[in-house]
């Protein structure tokens, strides 16, 4: 019980952004990823409701909050905050100068942990996009193969990898390490101009609930052309993540 508290209050902390270097610099950009099956929360933040019912497999942001102090209440959903009591609440403050990925999600194992992966928003050449994985599910070590070429080998739970590549559609694979015939995942992606797409691995492939989600920082052109925006979606059955991959 105090592993999930803690796990709890990592995902409230979640909800305050650290600073995107094109986004004010008073502000902080975080996302959000809910990546423990079995688990719905809502998330208060200075007596504000900010996340209802927060289930596993839900993506949050880019959220941007003005730098500063925050109080944070953690209930379970559909708690009354008036009546009930917070499972957890505390204070932090929020600093600027990144996008940071926060995910709650399972070890291989089962275990849940909290992950903290800071993004690559360095602008991204013309005509080129960017891809970031992670290997967040509980799963062993696994190989990300784009248009059937391995581009990341014997990714393990927990860890990631980016890499800019020219904006199109790629066929990407995730498989066992070192096995090619054991595919998790298969799916073309369309990798859009400019901007960062963020794939997350989570669940679990034992229990049938592994699915990839994603999110993307837009406005990285060279020549910028707007702030990071949020984009969320899911794909059941896939295995891509920056904390494996």
């Amino acid at each position: 019980m105090k592993r999930m508290r803690i796990l709890f209050l990592a995902l409230a902390v979640a909800m305050l952004p650290a600073t995107a270097a094109m986004a004010q610099a008073e502000e902080g950009q975080v996302i959000v990823v809910h990546g423990v099956p079995d688990l719905d929360v809502d998330v208060y933040v200075n007596g504000d409701l900010t996340l209802e019912g927060f289930q596993y497999g839900d993506v949050a942001g880019p959220l941007a909050l003005t730098a500063g102090a925050y109080d944070l209440e953690v209930y379970a959903a559909g708690a009354d905050p008036d009546t009930d009591d917070p499972a957890l609440s505390g204070s932090t403050d929020l600093p600027a100068g990144a996008v940071a990925s926060i995910a709650a999600y399972l070890e291989e194992g089962g275990s849940p942990t909290l992950g903290v992966f800071v993004e690559n928003t360095d602008m991204i050449d013309a005509g080129n996009t960017r891809i970031t994985a992670y290997h967040l599910a509980d799963f062993g070590a696994v190989d990300v193969l784009v248009n059937d070429d391995v581009v990341w080998d014997g990714v393990t739970n927990g860890n990631g990898a980016n890499a800019d590549v020219p904006a199109d559609t790629y066929n990407i694979k995730i498989t066992a390490a070192g096995d090619a015939a054991t595919v998790a995942f298969d799916a073309d992606l369309t990798l859009d101009e400019g901007t960062n797409t963020i794939a997350y691995a989570v669940g679990s492939v034992a229990d049938g609930n592994f699915q990839v989600v994603t999110a993307a920082i837009s406005g990285l052109h060279s020549a910028p052309q707007g702030v990071p925006t949020g984009d969320a979606g899911l794909a059941p059955g896939s295995v891509i993540g920056r904390g494996a991959l």
